[in-house]
Formats: C-alpha cells, structure tokens, sequence
C-alpha cells in the first residue's frame, strides 16, 4: 500500500510545468482545525494528548512571481475529550516587483467537536471564523517602489481578504484513510483595495495583476481527501485538493477610462467563478510522544482562469514544530 503515495505523486509530474504558472487558493478552510491534519497512525501506541501548539512557516510563490512568507503560531486546547478550540494568527510577507508589505493577517478561530474518535477512525465537525485583522489601509500601499507617491498595490500584497467568512466543515477518517468536506460562507464585506492599472500606467509589470477595487469574494466548497503513510517515526500523507468557487466575484470599475465618474459601476469578473484542484503532500516525523517536525506542499493541477482575490500560488511550501500535551 505505500506505493498507492506514487500515485498522487505522477500527475504532479506530468503537471507541474503547466500548473506553475498559474497558481492554487486557500481562503482558509482547508486547513481550519482538524482539517487536512496527520491521521494518527504508525508506531506509537501512546494516546493522542488533548492539546497542541504549533509554529509554522510557509514560502508561497503567487501572482506574477509575488514571494510570500508567512509565520503562523497555531493554538489548539481541549477544552473536553471531544470539544477544541483552535487559533490561528498569521504574520505576513508579501514582496514582488510592485512593492512590500508585511503585518498580520487574518486571524482564523474554529471549534471542533469529535462525534467519534477511536483510533482506527474519527469523525469530527468544525465551525469557525476567519477575520477581517489583516491590515488594509492607505499605510500598506507606502511601500511601492515607482514613484514618490504612494499607490495601491494589488491583491497579492495585501494582509487580507477584507471579509468575514463562516467556516464549516466535517472530517472522516478510517484507518489511513481521511476525507473532509468544508464550506466558507462570506457574512461580510470590507475589502478596501483601490488597486487599478491606471495609477500604474508607467509601470508595464503592474498590467499583470488583476484589478480589485473594492473586491467582493463568492463562498468556496471545499472537497479533500488523504491517505496516510507510516514509516517508522515517519508518516506520509499525500492528496488532492478540489476548491470549488461557487459564484463570480466582483468589483467596481469606471465606464469613463479617466475614472472621473462619481460613481462606478459593480461588475462580475467574467472567469471567477470555478475549481481548482491541487496535490498536496504532508509530512510529520514524531520525535518523541510531544513533539514532531512538520512538513507539508502543494501546487495546483487545475485553476480558475481569473483569480482577483490575491489567492493564486504556483507553489507553497510549510515548515515547523509542533507540540503536543
């Protein structure tokens, strides 16, 4: 069975060089509580401990060649055997040939009930939320390198959606194997970007990204499913990814090319609306009964042709500690 991890692995291969360039998006459901984590499975005969604190860091590659970098504490707590709360709150990277920003960014707070939980097999629901704290504000565009004034920078640079988002979702797990089904409802709308190609019309590279001035995101669903590799102190998880977004964006836009209209018009951003579909890879090497070393990839197979949110990464990359007790 641990060859069935090749098989995730060959359309990777033959993908990865038409898929790096277009990019994957996460809004924050996928990964939200028990979503997507390492089945607990290998050598270890000892109980899983009810807490857990992890440090994570991530190198993301996103529209037109953005770097970004996250470093995300991560706080789960029993609050029962079968009751968690978990917190996360990202600090945030971005630097790309427009400028640079960096602050934290959305805060994601979830609970998560366990209807089953056996060792062979879990069953376990989350609700939560993901914030409107990553910053958006004038402040955040003062880092652009053209010019002595400042401009908007696009999406891709910015500290976060500007939505509050309704996260649900539930999680099932038999043996090695682990699927999730999630859904991230938008309950407000707050995205304060001013980003269009005309304060940029000097700078050719600022026509590659997508205008979103004054962006209004749709809900993802979100279909994931995994299976786990036991080696030893080892455990490999590869899978796919589907990230289904449901509607077609939108954003105002100027019918007067000068923008000297009062009020713009909302549109719909034709090509939104659509899957993307990503392999992903996780790793986690038990150093002892507490603590481990994770690891985990991905990168997409298949995208939507038009991505305004900032979303889009052709490859990310995540790193760090964690701690049980």
């Amino acid at each position: 069975m641990r060859h069935l991890a090749l098989l995730f692995l060959l359309p990777f291969l033959s993908y990865h060089q038409r898929a790096a360039a277009q990019g994957c998006s996460d809004a924050g459901v996928c990964t939200a509580g028990p979503m997507g984590q390492i089945a607990a499975v290998g050598d270890s005969t000892a109980p899983e401990p009810r807490h857990m604190a992890r440090l994570m860091t991530s190198y993301a590659l996103g529209e037109q060649g953005v770097a970004i970098v996250q470093v995300q504490p991560e706080l789960s707590l029993g609050l029962t055997e079968r009751l968690s709360i978990q917190v996360k709150v990202p600090y945030i990277s971005a630097s790309g040939n427009l400028g640079d920003n960096s602050g934290v960014g959305d805060v994601i707070s979830t609970l998560s009930y366990a209807f089953i939980k056996e060792r062979d097999r879990d069953l376990t629901a989350i609700a939560g939320l993901r914030l409107p704290t990553g910053r958006f504000t004038p402040e955040s565009f003062e880092q652009a390198t053209y010019g002595p004034n400042a401009r908007p920078l696009p999406m891709p640079y910015q500290l976060g959606l500007g939505t509050t988002d309704l996260l649900l979702g539930v999680s099932y797990r038999k043996d090695r194997w682990r699927g999730t089904l999630a859904y991230q409802h938008i309950l407000t709308q707050d995205n304060q970007s001013t980003f269009l190609h005309r304060y940029w019309q000097d700078v050719p590279e600022a026509l590659g990204y997508f205008e979103s001035l004054a962006l209004e995101r749709t809900d993802d669903a979100v279909v994931r499913i995994q299976y786990a590799v036991p080696i030893k102190r080892l455990t490999l998880q590869p899978g796919l990814l589907a990230i289904y977004h449901l509607g077609e964006d939108s954003r105002l836009e100027y019918n007067d090319p000068t923008g000297n209209l009062e009020i713009p018009d909302r549109v719909n951003i034709a090509g939104s609306e659509g899957l993307t579909l990503n392999i992903t890879a996780d790793a986690r090497y038990r150093l002892n009964d507490a603590w481990a070393i994770e690891a985990s990839f991905g990168s997409p197979l298949v995208v939507r042709e038009v991505r305004p949110d900032g979303l889009t990464r052709s490859m990310v990359l995540n790193a760090g500690l964690r701690f049980a007790f």
